[in-house]
C-alpha cells in the first residue's frame, strides 16, 4: 500500500539518471532544427553558443483514488420519449500529479514528463540542479486537490445527474523528483533562441526557433481565404435560400468552420519571427545554471525526521522512525506507537493465536503476522434505492459489527477478499498476551486512511451486489479501533490464513 510517511513526515528526494550524452543531444537538436515551419536554413546556419546538462525539480504526489458514484443520464428520442439509463461507477485507480518546483512562469516546464520508475536517491551537490522553491506543505495540498479533481472527472464521465457520490484519496508518496534536461542556446542571423532535450529519453521537449516567414505567410493567406469563403457562403445561404434547401445545421457548421479557419491563421500573424515549439516553453531562454531561485523550502527541514525527537509517552524511550512505517513498536516497552505526527500516541493491539489445525497443516513454517485495523462500526442505513434485479444471497454488513482493513504492504487483490471475509464473519480472535514467534509485518497505513478505507469497503460491497444502486444514505459511526495481528502462512505467491 502507500508510504504515507513520505507525505506526513518527510519529503523524499530522488532523481533520474541522464542517459543521453552531449553528442547525442547535439544531433537531436540538429534534427529538430530541420522539422516543422522553422527557417529552412536553420540546421545549416544555426550556431550553438552553449549546451549544458541541468536537473529540474518537480513535486510528485501519487495517490490511490477510490470513489463510488451512482446516477443516470437521459436523452429524448424524436418521438418525444425520454430514455433514462442508470449507472454505477466504481473507481479504484492510481492517480499521479506533478508540478515543477521551480518558478514555472520563468522556466516554462510545468509538469514532469517522466513516469515513475528507475529513480535513485538524490544527494545534494552530486549533480547540477535548480533549487526547489515554495512550500512542501502547500504543494502537497495542491496535489491532493488536483487528484480529487481527477477522481471527480473519472466519476462523472458517463453520469449526467449524480444521485450518490463518495470519493476517497489514499496517499502513497509525496516527493521531490529531479529530471535531467540538456539546454542549448543558439543564434541565427542575429537572433538568440533556446531548445530543451529530455536527457532520459532523448526527445525534444520544446524551445524557440526562427520561423519560416514564407511558409507562415502562405499558411496565413490560405487559412484566411478559406475561412472567408466559408463564412461568405454560409451567410449567403442564410440570406438567399435558392432552389435547393440545405439544412440549417449544415449552414451553421459551415459558418463555424470558416471562423475556425480564420482563427487558425491569426497565431501565424501574431507569432512574429519567433516560433514557440510548445506552449509550456515561454521564457525558457533564461534557464541557466548560474540562475537560482531563492530557497523558500523552510518547512522541508521542519518535516524532516532528523530535526524532530519523538519519545514514547509511557517509558520515555526515544522512538526511531523507520522509513515508510506509520506505527512502530517501542524498543523498551513494546507498545505500538503512532508516529505520523510530531506527537506520539499509543495504539492498542492484539495478536491472534494460530489455530491448531493451521499449525499442524503448516508444521515447520513460521507464520507471517499481518496487521489489520479493526474498527467497531455502527452503520445505520436511512435510505436505499436500487434499480433492476436485486435478488441476492449476500449477507448484510450494516448495523453493529467490526470492519477489518489490512495495514501492511500486501497487494490489494489479496487483501480485499480478506477484508470482506473477516468483515462478514467477524472471526473470534484468541489473543496471545506475550506475542507469538513469527514475522511481524510493518504497519504502513495510519488510522485516518484506514478509516476511509472502511467506508469504501462498505460502499464497494453494496455496489457489487445485484442491481444498480441509485440512492444510499447512511450514518457511519466508528466507536473504537485497534490493531490486530493475524497469522498467515505464505505458500509460494499466496497466503493461507492461520485462524
Amino acid at each position: 500500500m502507500g508510504l504515507e510517511r513520505s507525505v506526513e513526515d518527510q519529503v523524499a528526494e530522488s532523481y533520474y539518471k541522464a542517459k543521453i550524452t552531449r553528442g547525442v543531444a547535439d544531433r537531436t537538436f540538429r534534427t529538430w532544427f530541420s522539422k516543422g515551419i522553422k527557417a529552412p536554413d536553420l540546421a545549416k546556419c544555426a550556431e550553438v553558443s552553449e549546451m549544458y546538462l541541468i536537473y529540474l525539480p518537480f513535486w510528485r504526489f501519487v495517490a490511490q483514488g477510490k470513489a463510488v458514484a451512482c446516477g443516470y443520464s437521459e436523452y429524448t428520442e424524436q418521438t418525444g420519449n425520454v430514455i433514462r439509463n442508470i449507472f454505477e461507477e466504481l473507481i479504484d485507480d492510481e492517480f499521479i500529479w506533478t508540478e515543477c518546483a521551480c518558478d514555472t512562469g520563468k522556466y516554462g516546464i510545468e509538469k514532469l514528463w517522466l513516469d515513475p520508475g528507475g529513480e535513485v536517491p538524490y544527494v545534494r551537490g552530486s549533480v547540477v540542479s535548480m533549487e526547489p522553491g515554495g512550500s512542501a506543505i502547500e504543494a502537497s495540498k495542491r496535489g491532493r486537490e488536483a487528484v480529487h479533481e481527477m477522481i471527480k472527472i473519472a466519476v462523472e464521465k458517463r453520469i449526467d445527474r449524480i444521485t450518490l457520490k463518495k470519493s476517497f484519496l489514499i496517499p502513497k508518496v509525496f516527493e521531490l523528483v529531479y529530471a535531467p534536461v540538456w539546454i542549448a542556446h543558439y543564434s541565427y542571423k542575429g537572433g538568440h533562441y533556446t531548445a530543451i532535450v529530455d536527457a532520459v529519453r532523448g526527445e525534444v521537449l520544446g524551445g524557440t526557433s526562427p520561423i519560416n516567414l514564407t511558409a507562415r505567410t502562405r499558411m496565413m493567406i490560405l487559412s484566411l481565404a478559406l475561412g472567408g469563403i466559408m463564412i461568405g457562403s454560409s451567410v449567403a445561404m442564410l440570406i438567399h435560400t435558392g432552389p435547393y434547401q440545405l439544412a440549417e445545421m449544415f449552414q451553421i457548421i459551415l459558418l463555424l468552420l470558416g471562423i475556425a479557419m480564420c482563427m487558425a491563421g491569426y497565431p501565424a500573424f501574431k507569432e512574429g519571427r519567433t516560433f514557440v515549439a510548445t506552449g509550456t516553453m515561454t521564457h525558457v531562454a533564461s534557464l541557466r545554471p548560474a540562475v537560482r531561485v531563492p530557497k523558500q523550502l523552510t518547512d522541508q527541514e521542519i518535516l524532516n525526521h532528523d530535526s524532530t525527537i519523538l519519545q514514547c509517552p509511557l517509558c520515555g524511550e526515544e522512538v526511531e522512525q523507520p522509513w515508510g512505517e506509520v506505527i512502530t513498536p517501542c524498543k523498551k516497552c513494546s507498545h505500538l506507537l503512532d508516529i505520523t505526527a510530531n506527537t506520539v500516541k499509543t495504539v492498542p493491539y492484539d495478536v491472534a493465536k494460530p489455530d491448531l489445525l493451521a499449525k499442524v497443516a503448516m508444521e515447520g513454517v513460521k507464520a507471517d503476522f499481518i496487521p489489520f485495523w479493526r474498527f467497531d462500526v455502527d452503520l445505520e442505513v436511512t435510505d436505499k434505492l436500487t434499480g433492476g434485479d436485486t435478488t441476492t444471497g449476500l449477507p448484510d454488513i450494516s448495523g453493529k459489527r467490526s470492519y477489518y482493513i489490512c495495514a501492511a504492504d500486501i497487494p490489494r487483490y489479496l487483501a480485499e477478499p480478506w477484508e470482506i471475509d473477516m468483515t462478514i464473519r467477524n472471526p473470534e480472535i484468541v489473543e496471545v498476551v506475550a506475542g507469538y514467534e513469527g514475522n511481524y509485518m510493518p504497519i504502513l497505513i495510519n488510522n485516518n486512511t484506514a478509516r476511509e478505507l472502511t467506508e469504501f469497503l462498505y460502499l464497494r460491497y453494496e455496489t457489487e451486489k445485484p442491481g444498480i444502486l441509485q440512492v444510499l444514505r447512511y450514518n457511519f459511526t466508528v466507536e473504537n479501533s485497534r490493531i490486530v495481528y493475524i497469522p498467515y502462512y505464505k505458500e509460494e505467491t499466496s497466503y493461507i490464513p492461520g485462524i
